[in-house]
């Protein structure tokens, strides 16, 4: 890596070492706050373009919006100055990697790509909520802290939707082309709708292997994203999770309206989708049966002693109670049927004999219950009547 051209302290303060990264407008170094002794990373503008009045702006814009926000899951601001006519800012320097070196190592695992997610998403919460738009979420803004948490980086042509610098006045399109909205492809400005679309490019790469819209040139690119014609994510990564490939589908949708409301629907969207993947996975886990010998009937029948009737041992004081109610159940409803047979054999008011002369005495015999209904089987005496060659009710032969 590179070394700094800058002998000695920073503004008197921060020692700078290696080269981090250079994009279009900034670069950023590697440093330690010497009055702090922490380690810090130093974006500064770059020396030709810090004479330009309209990029200084920009870059000021940058570093006031990103003071503002204040959240754990967005790479801190700690000060601005500026030295030998180059602005700068003095930012939270993580060790950890970025979305981009994890994608470039091989597949992402669907589970922990979810919570970087929510960790983003709940820093985006924050900035729009700040009326702060971040317009360039990719995988190489989105950090990975030692104890893999997430954080997005770079709010370097972040503009504020309150009434902050317009940094497209002069209509330059600023941001990463794969990830773009199809709106700002066609020139509309950057909103906090826009940011949730590009969140769901990098989701979709980032499980897929491969951006949903290609294109070698920006041009071909908005042309694809124009047509909204890419392959599903169930049918490129068909084990992921239904949730959260439709969540993500959404996300891409080409009509600003038809996607989430705000970064929080998108994070609750996100988390029901891990809370439903892992009640299915509960619904399919093997539930053991019950030993061979374990007793299975409820009760057995009441003996003719009136003893009661034996439960399994091991019972709940609840199963207890139903077996008891049942039985309770079925003794009244015998006593009932018998009821009702018996007052049926009376005729105009007259008492039904009970027992006719000659014959033993009647017997009511109950037998165990089974899944049907119970049955009652009674013995009615004969009425008075002919005994024989007759049709009356006490019947004939």
């Amino acid at each position: 890596m590179e070394t700094t051209e800058h002998a000695g302290l920073l503004a008197g303060r921060y020692a700078c070492g290696e080269l981090l990264g250079r994009g279009g407008m900034a670069e950023v170094w590697d440093a330690v706050d010497e009055r702090l002794g922490r380690p810090v990373a130093v974006k500064m503008l770059l020396p030709h373009l810090a004479v330009r009045p309209d990029l200084r702006a920009r870059f000021e814009a940058e570093a006031r919006s990103a003071a503002r926000l204040s959240h754990p899951n967005a790479v801190g601001v700690f000060d601005v100055g500026e030295d030998a006519g180059r602005p700068f800012l003095v930012m939270e320097r993580l060790p950890g990697e970025t979305l981009a070196d994890r994608m470039a190592e091989g597949p992402i695992d669907e589970t922990w790509l979810r919570a970087v997610a929510i960790d983003v998403l709940g820093a985006l919460g924050a900035a729009h909520a700040a009326g702060i738009v971040h317009r360039d979420v990719k995988p190489g803004n989105i950090l990975i802290s030692a104890d893999d948490r997430a954080k997005i980086a770079d709010f370097g042509i972040a503009k504020s939707v309150d009434g902050g610098v317009d940094t497209t006045a002069t209509g330059q399109l600023l941001g990463t082309p794969a990830y773009l909205a199809p709106e700002r492809l066609s020139g509309s400005p950057a909103t906090a709708c826009s940011d949730l679309y590009s969140l769901g490019v990098v989701l979709y790469e980032a499980l897929a292997g491969e951006k949903p819209f290609t294109g070698s040139t920006p041009v071909l690119v908005a042309h694809a994203v124009s047509q909204g014609a890419h392959r599903p994510l169930a049918e490129v990564r068909p084990d992921a999770d239904p949730g959260f490939a439709a969540a993500i589908e959404r996300a891409l949708r080409m009509d600003p309206d038809d996607r989430f409301a705000s970064a929080e629907h998108m994070r609750d969207a996100l988390a029901a989708s891990a809370t439903a993947g892992a009640g299915a996975a509960d619904a399919t886990a093997f539930v053991e049966p019950p030993p061979a010998d374990a007793t299975t009937v409820l009760a057995m029948p009441p003996s003719a002693a009136g003893e009661r009737a034996p439960v399994a041992a091991g019972w709940s004081p609840t199963r207890r109670a139903v077996a008891i109610a049942v039985w309770l159940g079925v003794l009244v409803l015998l006593g009932l049927t018998a009821m009702g047979a018996l007052a049926g054999s009376s005729r105009n008011g007259k008492p039904a004999v009970a027992t006719p002369t000659n014959a033993s005495p009647a017997t009511t015999v109950t037998t165990p219950p089974t899944t049907a209904a119970p049955l009652v089987n009674v013995t009615l005496p004969k009425l008075p009547g002919k005994t024989k060659g007759g049709h009356g009710n006490g019947g004939g032969d």
